[in-house]
């Protein structure tokens, strides 16, 4: 078996990288919204924010190869095939994804570093992009607080329409990226 798509299946690289992604995501949401219950300059709530900002590492370092992957793979056809608007609708959601997916990481080291932390991510120092702002400091955690809305948003509207294709409409929408499918 081949690690590329094929016109009826996304491949096993696809569904790693979609998998994957979806765990790191959704475990950097858990991260942030558990850190709320620790109380401020708690150790508890250092290392949740500690290991939220690792899981926003390592999902940009997934982003980039899955939009390559993305875009030099067969797109497996969807059987049968939905009505046109709801192609162009997927399309623009994917869009969507990747761009969050790609700004939401880099907002929150813009604003660590406004806020004048210096980032270790993965291990690895990361220069001062910007100087510490106050100002700019609070833009970018409105910023990266209403992209991480967006993203809890995209989910839900993600999974919605991945029930409604496998459940109402019957199609194999849901199927060709189930893990260990092939």
């Amino acid at each position: 078996m081949g690690l590329g798509n094929t016109e009826r299946q996304f491949g096993p690289v696809a569904r790693a990288l979609h998998w994957w992604s979806a765990l790191l995501v959704i475990g950097a949401i858990a991260l942030i919204e558990t850190k709320g219950w620790f109380e401020k300059g708690s150790d508890t709530r250092a290392l949740l924010g500690l290991l939220h900002m690792q899981a926003g590492a390592l999902i940009l370092l997934l982003t980039v190869p899955r939009i390559v992957w993305r875009f030099t793979q067969l797109l497996p056809r969807i059987t049968p095939a939905p009505p046109a608007w709801q192609d162009g609708l997927a399309h623009l959601m994917h869009f969507v994804f990747y761009a969050v997916l790609i700004a939401l990481p880099i907002s929150g080291v813009l604003m660590k570093q406004a806020h004048g932390d210096s980032l270790t991510l993965l291990g690895l120092s990361l220069p001062a992009l910007i100087a510490p702002d106050a100002s700019l400091r609070e833009n970018l955690h409105e910023l990266h607080e209403l992209l991480g809305n967006a993203m809890i948003a995209l989910i839900i509207a993600h999974v919605a329409a991945a029930v409604v294709h496998h459940r109402v409409q019957r199609d194999d929408t849901l199927t060709r990226m189930l893990p260990g499918k092939g």
